[in-house]
């Protein structure tokens, strides 16, 4: 029989235990605080991800280990201190080296299980961090894992647009040091009840009006904390930007 996209992600991950197992001894021998980032798609590149992500984590002596494919150690979920999100959950992994193809499922099917998405519902509520980066969040359906800890639904995303992106007042430790900026970046539309969260970033347009860019909140014992602006290397680059994610950073993991 031949094997189906679902099942080759679950034989990948099968595969992957017993080496997963083994880095989480190394990181719990070595007393590091670990994270795991889950990066890149068709739209987004990794390394990029990476450096404005990850990479101030190793700087500061952090373990890292970054997964650009379908390697990621479900099982593991609990050995890591901080798990980063920044891939759609649609199924554009194999593609984002080939940017400009369709891929062949037209971009319908998913690069992971109902099951595999629930672990990281159960990694924030045994009291895991999570950061959602701009993808991160993108194209996941609603009600399932992702949806559910961000408390927040995915719909869209207008076209690319300058947009006035300004702190809301509330959370200020997630803007320290961030000022209002202009940004030419994707302004996602979601379904939200705001009373659930704390929206700290907002944006406006004259083509799309009002939305919310960043937004935090405790989730049973746990941290999620959801940033969008980051389409571009450009954006990711802004300093406002990069303020914002060691912002992040600093909240999920203090």
């Amino acid at each position: 029989m031949k094997p189906t996209r679902r099942s080759m992600i679950q034989i990948s991950a099968a595969g992957a235990l017993a080496a997963a197992q083994a880095r989480a001894n190394q990181g719990a021998t070595s007393g590091k605080r670990r994270v795991l980032a889950i990066l890149g798609d068709a739209y987004h590149a990794p390394a990029y991800l990476d450096a404005a992500l990850v990479g101030r984590l190793r700087k500061a002596g952090w373990q890292a280990e970054t997964v650009i494919d379908y390697d990621v150690p479900w099982n593991e979920f609990g050995g890591y201190d901080l798990i980063i999100l920044s891939r759609e959950g649609r199924e554009y992994v194999r593609y984002y080296r080939e940017r400009d193809a369709d891929p062949p499922n037209r971009g319908e099917a998913r690069w992971l299980t109902p099951a595999q998405e629930d672990r990281f519902e159960e990694y924030v509520q045994a009291g895991g961090r999570l950061f959602l980066y701009h993808d991160g969040f993108g194209a996941y359906p609603k009600g399932n894992g992702v949806s559910r800890v961000a408390r927040a639904y995915f719909i869209r995303h207008p076209p690319i647009v300058p947009i006035q992106v300004k702190l809301t007042g509330k959370m200020p430790e997630l803007t320290q040091g961030v000022t209002p900026f202009e940004v030419a970046d994707e302004e996602y539309e979601v379904e939200m009840d705001e009373n659930q969260t704390s929206v700290f970033l907002e944006s406006t347009s004259p083509e799309h009006g009002r939305h919310a860019q960043g937004w935090a909140h405790s989730y049973s014992k746990g941290k999620v904390a959801v940033l969008i602006p980051g389409h571009s290397v450009a954006t990711i680059n802004h300093p406002m930007i990069q303020r914002c994610i060691q912002n992040c950073l600093d909240w999920l993991t203090r």
